[in-house]
């Protein structure tokens, strides 16, 4: 085992890097003080910034040590910390670290945490010397589990009642990875998609992916958007539904829809200055993120453009925002080009 200490990952969104005195604040107020996150966590909510500070000046003091791990998650895009993940138990005998995240609740459900994970597994293998990487969760909190998996790790076992956290005792489900379980990343077997137009029954699942979708702008835009309410998502979409300008289309895979897409014909007149326009917009779409990079999104543009052509319309149109490099880059791939850009001065 390498003590290499505490140093600076970056992925394609965040820099994983040591914590710093600065970073009270935004701890403070994404995640420390909150009690959702710190549900299934053995710490409570901090009662005040100056409890945070005083933690940090701790971790600081610890990055002396080589043998110490412990990352704050950074946020390219606005350079805020938005969570932590570290090794909380370390077995040097058995070269084996245990490790613990948590994550700023405005940003879950957009992949981030894996992300992190992943970059963490991969750096405490190959520069720390690590044999073995374990983490476990409150049976309880599945999307923790979900986290794991994603990130590479295997289910090994449920503890019963071997854990204590905010709730009490708890069950606790154990994941692991080890070195030899690695292998060049496999590429995901595309899913047998079915595309078609949304029915009354699919409205719930198209507003859980838009909750996902919804959920990434409010990270990334957040003076611009807000948490939607489910029932005000829900009568949104029913309305679109039911506007004969739009249509929703569906992505189903194994009978289960995984992806959504909201097609807006538009119209804009002749005037003095411009011919008339007749194009159909993609005002909404979402893949399921646990689906993702598997054809969905490709399927539904293809049909996106399929529907074009056959109504007629002279271009198929999108707006994004600029923070969603993601979305970019993977609409540059379905064949789109940027024609148009808003700018902004903020005051």
């Amino acid at each position: 085992m390498n003590k290499v200490g505490t140093q600076t990952i970056e992925t394609r969104r965040l820099v994983i890097r040591r914590f710093r005195v600065e970073d009270a604040e935004a701890m403070y107020q994404g995640w420390a003080s909150d009690p959702e996150v710190t549900r299934y966590l053995t710490w409570p909510p901090h009662g005040s910034v100056e409890i945070t500070r005083q933690l940090l000046e701790s971790w600081i003091r610890g990055y002396e040590d080589g043998g110490n791990w412990n990352w704050a998650i950074e946020w390219k895009e606005s350079g805020r910390v938005i969570g932590s993940i570290a090794v909380v138990r370390l077995d040097e005998e058995r070269e084996e670290a245990e490790i613990g995240y948590c994550l700023s609740r405005s940003f879950w459900g957009m992949g981030i945490m894996p992300e992190a994970l992943r970059a963490v597994i991969d750096f405490l293998f190959d520069a720390a010397g690590m044999q073995r990487i374990v983490a476990c969760h409150d049976v309880q909190n599945p999307n923790s589990g979900r986290v794991m998996a994603k990130a590479g790790m295997r289910l090994e076992g449920i503890h019963r009642g071997a854990g204590r956290n905010n709730r009490g005792v708890c069950d606790e489900a154990w994941y692991a990875v080890l070195r030899e379980d690695r292998s060049p990343r496999q590429k995901q077997e595309k899913a047998k998609v079915t595309i078609r137009l949304a029915r009354e029954e699919d409205l719930e699942r198209v507003c859980a992916l838009n909750e996902q979708v919804q959920a990434l702008h409010v990270a990334g835009k957040p003076e611009v958007f807000r948490p939607g309410d489910p029932e005000v998502r829900t009568a949104f979409m029913r309305a679109v539904l039911h506007d004969p300008e739009q249509v929703i289309a569906v992505a189903e895979v194994e009978g289960e829809v995984r992806g959504y897409a909201v097609l807006h014909a538009f119209r804009r007149p002749e005037n003095p200055f411009m011919h008339e326009r007749r194009f159909l917009d993609v005002d909404e779409f979402g893949v399921d993120e646990a689906y993702r990079r598997r054809g969905i999104g490709s399927a539904l543009i293809r049909f996106a453009k399929d529907y074009a052509r056959e109504k007629g319309f002279d271009r198929l149109e999108l707006n994004m925002w600029s923070f969603n490099r993601e979305a970019l880059a993977f609409y540059e791939a379905e064949g789109f080009t940027t024609y148009r850009r808003f700018m902004e001065i903020r005051m």
